[in-house]
């Protein structure tokens, strides 16, 4: 074991669990501690050359390390709950567009009909229609090459008009045209 490393498992074992109840008290939820205590033993590791020799001191260090670990925590967390936030407010400003009279039973029908289908064919569909993503960038996300996730699109758009009813015609999206389109 190197002294860096002995250090190390020196200020883990003495100024840890004093470290972790410090965080445990000024987290919410508190098993947020856990995560910022990770965070703080990276960097006392990073900097474990930089540790007093005292016990108190390389406590009072830790503790430093832990108030601007749990600041950026904090800060982080806001910003999420922030972004949260505004998207929520967008969504709820401008629901999805339905259209024509008689649309919110169309859209029941679909998502009656979607919810009968296979998790994959789902998703092929919904990056398509819904994200308005090509086959080739549907293949990308999906992590399939282009021509299997022609094929892929193809069979879902087919069982979801079988759900949806024998006369019911699935479109075909104009992004996802060019790229469904026989190459030859």
């Amino acid at each position: 074991m190197t002294p860096a490393e002995r250090r190390f498992e020196e200020l883990a074992t003495s100024c840890g669990p004093r470290v972790l109840a410090y965080l445990a008290r000024r987290t919410t939820p508190r098993e947020d501690a856990a995560d910022v205590y990770q965070e703080v033993l990276t960097t006392t590791w990073r900097k474990v050359h930089h540790a007093p020799d005292t016990e108190g001191e390389a406590l009072a260090w830790m503790l430093a390390i832990a108030r601007r670990t749990l600041a950026n925590h904090r800060r982080s967390a806001g910003r999420r709950l922030a972004a949260t936030d505004r998207l929520r407010d967008e969504l709820l400003a401008s629901p999805p567009a339905r259209e024509g009279a008689g649309g919110d039973d169309q859209v029941d029908d679909v998502r009656g009909a979607l919810a009968t289908l296979g998790e994959d064919d789902r998703e092929v569909l919904l990056l398509t229609y819904w994200e308005g993503l090509t086959s080739d960038q549907v293949a990308a996300v999906v992590g399939a090459g282009g021509a299997a996730t022609r094929k892929r699109i193809q069979r879902a758009r087919d069982r979801l008009a079988a759900a949806l009813g024998a006369g019911s015609a699935v479109p075909v999206p104009a992004g996802a045209r060019s790229a469904a389109a026989p190459r030859g």
